[in-house]
């Protein structure tokens, strides 16, 4: 007995050791008041410093609701605070895993197999055909499998995904079948975020079970639940329209107020829900699919649900079905992030610590939730001590092999959206002393090399927009795969690249603008003289072709880089990115034309060498303009604006 007193006194002493040292951190639950302290000094700082209007947080753990509490306004005109309990927020791509959850049920009854063709279950047909392969062999079918795990190999679209009048939205069964994306990865081998797989995924809930989408998740998740404020209806249903959170985007000093953002693929993001209701949901997947006295999914299926089911490396995190992974202080979390313009959502839940957390902002720069999210593991999950993380012998050389300009996974590849990609290439680069730097929507990052082709972040607190990448090769295409399937990317080909793009353009530009100050030199000077000049008129139609191609040139370059800059004040973003396709229709007109002018300069280049025009310093030139407009044709033709 006194031997048995000793050890748990001995026990009591140490973990009394290990909290002094910091070595043991308190839970959320261990003490509420402070939890409410710690995240309302994050989130009002946020909001300070990002001129966010209002925020709702849920903290669960063990089946309770720890911390459910909302910040700033509902309503900024007319002071009404938030309330986690009533006022709505659009938590977007975190939408999906509502979806992923019906599909999961249908599952369990039998209405659908996870390995069988999606086309059985549509009417209409999923082409067996991979973008720009002509006749190679078929990729083969696209299963629920694949579309669970972002694998389906679809592009990316944003073509009429958001509208701003429920009048412009397109129907899920209209906007499926006229907005049908190329496939352009083999299914089951590429992490590719997909809006229109998830969207397809929901129209198969629709077909399998007989009701509209918004209508079965209510019926069999959000009523079991008691997620009474809750809805995939668009517009907003009467009971709940008037406790939306009216969106605002902080712009040129002041606010602005967006309105409803109607989503066409409307299983992918149309969801409107509360704190309060998401903290149900959180409880029912961190307890296999109970929820109190409610079950809305077998344990078994709940399991498999949670479990990985896809990775690039064993070393990567990877897709449950529906959840992504994310390891984070030597912790596995499972969660789903989402973005509308005016709202930026986190739902993460941490299986082994019976833990969720629920944030939604309206407005900031999108990026605040996951620097809530990092600060809240570092503070009561932080990682174990270690030393800093040092390049091994010999890295700088295996760093500098993956260094080069990278293209996102979700990316277009068939229509003119493609210039995004071309335009949004993430940079890696290795230094001298071996650490590889990372540079992600200009959030740059330092990596250190764990094992070849693996690094990991070289720091463990703070924000950290990735923790780990890893280098694959795929049929001879290197890349860059920071986990999940949002983040992927592959190095793009040396006549992809936005330096080489830049590169035609510039060299394009100066030398038919030096073209041009010499032609307006030589005729100032010749009026001045009085001389006149004796050119044949073929070498003026040569010279007025150079001009014509610079004014459309310019044209194109301006109305493109003016669509980009023309920023919405309620959105903050391009306007173009709400008034859809047609804004851009009549400027891409003008690349056809363009590639006239240029075929009429190759005709002169041919005739002033022939007939012996100007010098052979004037023909060089020409003939560098000439070259150079080919340049850019090729630009325009890799980013389909010809």
């Amino acid at each position: 007995m006194k031997e048995f007193k000793y050890l748990w006194l001995k026990v009591l002493l140490l973990v009394c050791f290990f909290l002094i040292s910091g070595e043991v951190a308190a839970g959320p639950a261990d003490d509420p008041g402070e939890l409410e302290a710690y995240i309302d000094g994050v989130i009002y700082s946020q909001m300070d410093e990002h001129n966010i209007v209002g925020a709702t947080l849920a903290v669960v753990q063990d089946g309770e609701i720890v911390l459910s509490k909302g910040y700033g306004y509902a309503d900024f005109e007319n002071r009404i605070p938030v309330d986690p309990a009533k006022t709505l927020f659009r938590p977007g791509s975190t939408s999906k895993l509502f979806t992923w959850t019906a599909v999961m049920q249908l599952v369990e009854q039998g209405l659908l197999d996870l390995q069988t063709d999606i086309n059985e279950y549509l009417d209409f047909e999923i082409a067996d055909q991979l973008y720009g392969k002509g006749h190679a062999a078929p990729p083969g079918p696209i299963t629920m499998t694949h579309l669970l795990t972002h694998t389906p190999g679809f592009e990316d679209k944003g073509q009429d995904l958001f509208v701003l009048s429920v009048e412009e939205m397109l129907s899920l069964e209209d906007y499926l079948k006229t907005h049908i994306p190329a496939r352009v990865f083999p299914p089951g081998e590429v992490m590719a975020y997909s809006n229109y797989g998830t969207a397809l995924a929901g129209y198969i809930v629709e077909r399998v079970s007989g009701l509209p989408f918004a209508e079965y998740v209510e019926t069999n998740i959000f009523n079991p639940l008691g997620m009474h404020n809750s809805t995939f209806r668009q517009p907003l249903p009467d009971n709940l329209a008037n406790n939306m959170a009216r969106a605002y985007n902080f712009f040129n000093g002041d606010f602005y107020e967006g309105g409803f953002e109607y989503i066409a693929a409307l299983p992918a993001g149309s969801m409107s829900s509360t704190a309060n209701d998401m903290a149900r949901f959180m409880i029912a997947h961190l307890q296999n699919g109970v929820y109190g006295e409610t079950q809305i999914l077998e344990e078994v299926t709940a399991r498999e649900m949670h479990r990985r089911q896809f990775t690039h490396h064993p070393l990567q995190d990877g897709m449950t079905y529906g959840f992504i992974e994310q390891t984070i202080n030597g912790r596995r979390i499972i969660n789903h992030g989402g973005n509308t313009f005016l709202f930026a959502t986190g739902c993460y839940l941490f299986p082994e610590e019976n833990t969720g957390l629920f944030v939604s902002y309206s407005g900031g720069t999108g990026l605040e939730r996951e620097a809530l999210f990092t600060a809240f593991m570092d503070r009561y999950y932080p990682a174990p001590a270690a030393a800093e993380l040092v390049p091994p012998p010999g890295s700088a050389g295996r760093a500098a092999t993956f260094a080069g300009e990278y293209i996102p996974n979700r990316a277009n590849f068939s229509t003119a959206e493609k210039l995004f990609s071309i335009l949004s290439t993430v940079r890696v680069a290795a230094d001298e002393d071996g650490y590889l730097l990372v540079n992600m929507f200009g959030y740059p990052q330092q990596f250190v090399e764990i094992e070849p082709g693996v690094y990991d972040s070289r720091y463990t607190e703070g924000t950290r927009l990735i923790n780990r990448v890893v280098f694959v090769d795929r049929e001879g295409r290197l890349m860059m795969l920071p986990g999940g399937p949002t983040l992927n990317t592959t190095m793009a080909p040396w006549y992809g690249s936005r330096t080489l793009a830049g590169l035609l353009i510039g060299t394009n530009l100066v030398l038919i603008l030096s073209a041009i100050a010499a032609w307006i030199y030589v005729f100032a000077k010749r009026l001045i003289r009085r001389e006149k000049d004796v050119a044949p008129k073929l070498t003026l139609a040569a010279r007025l072709a150079v001009v014509i191609y610079a004014l459309l040139m310019i044209i194109l370059l301006s109305g493109l880089l003016g669509a980009l800059a023309n920023i919405d004040p309620a959105y903050g973003v391009p306007r173009i990115f709400l008034e859809g396709s047609d804004a851009l229709r009549s400027l891409l007109i003008i690349p056809y034309l363009i590639a006239l002018a240029t075929l009429a300069m190759l005709g002169f280049t041919i005739l002033a060498w022939l007939k012996k025009y100007w010098t052979i310093g004037g023909r060089i030139h020409y003939t560098g303009i000439t070259l150079s407009s080919f340049g850019f044709i090729w630009f325009m033709l890799y980013g389909n604006l010809l």
